[in-house]
């Protein structure tokens, strides 16, 4: 990979934030479990570059807040909040993890356009419905979960973008019967590779829209989702 390159024309002459953050994650890494990566080199690739390379779904998407599910170290949420421009709700339940974000985006003055929930996406789901426009997430569970833990943040209308690995047609049959129950529809799919290792390295964005009201009650309480999937 040509680091100089990627580093000085993708992102750190108009964003020096997304390198500061991940400089930050990898030193709080060291204390608190943020990521198995180590390395700021691998960190710009797999944190940053794999965050921004969906950038094109989220500018596609409707106008509005965006949030970002089981944020973690705040990826995707911070990388493509500060590219998009999007007030963006990172939701961390862990607090260890929240109270990091937060620390790192008081000190960074970047609180009026990115804030931290230090809860699930059921409880947020509980008393802010239908509140974003789009909802992100990454390496979180697998789709059938995720789809029923974004379709009651969206408003109608509102993309839920997936970033997956190599989901196996199983999951994505399962996806497709869930969404079907959720009120989701699969606009568009799309693969790409990061920088370098690209067999290795594979990577599938999966956009749906909410089109309407789901079948079923939603939130479920917290866990659900997971403990017994809707496909």
């Amino acid at each position: 990979m040509n680091d100089k390159t990627f580093c000085n024309e993708r992102f750190c002459q108009k964003h020096p934030l997304m390198l500061k953050h991940l400089e930050a994650v990898l030193q709080h890494n060291q204390t608190i479990n943020l990521t198995s990566i180590a390395d700021l080199e691998a960190g710009k690739v797999f944190h940053i570059e794999d965050s921004l390379a969906v950038v094109p779904e989220i500018q596609g998407a409707p106008a509005g807040p965006m949030a970002d599910l089981g944020s973690g170290a705040g990826y995707p949420g911070v990388p493509l909040a500060l590219a998009s421009g999007r007030h963006t709700t990172l939701l961390e339940s862990n607090k260890k993890k929240a109270h990091f974000l937060q620390g790192f985006l008081a000190s960074n003055s970047l609180l009026e356009q990115i804030k931290v929930r230090a809860a699930r996406s059921e409880e947020v789901a509980q008393d802010s419905p239908e509140a974003f426009a789009v909802v992100t997430a990454r390496a979180v569970a697998s789709l059938p979960v995720l789809l029923e833990l974004a379709a009651p943040l969206l408003m109608t209308g509102g993309h839920f973008v997936a970033l997956k690995g190599r989901p196996d047609a199983e999951e994505l049959e399962r996806a497709a019967v869930a969404a079907e129950k959720l009120s989701m529809r699969l606009v568009s799919t799309r693969e790409y590779n990061l920088h370098y290792q690209q067999d290795e390295n594979q990577r599938l964005v999966l956009v749906y829209e909410k089109t309407g009201q789901a079948s079923i009650s939603l939130p479920r309480r917290p866990g659900m989702a997971s403990k017994r999937p809707l496909a």
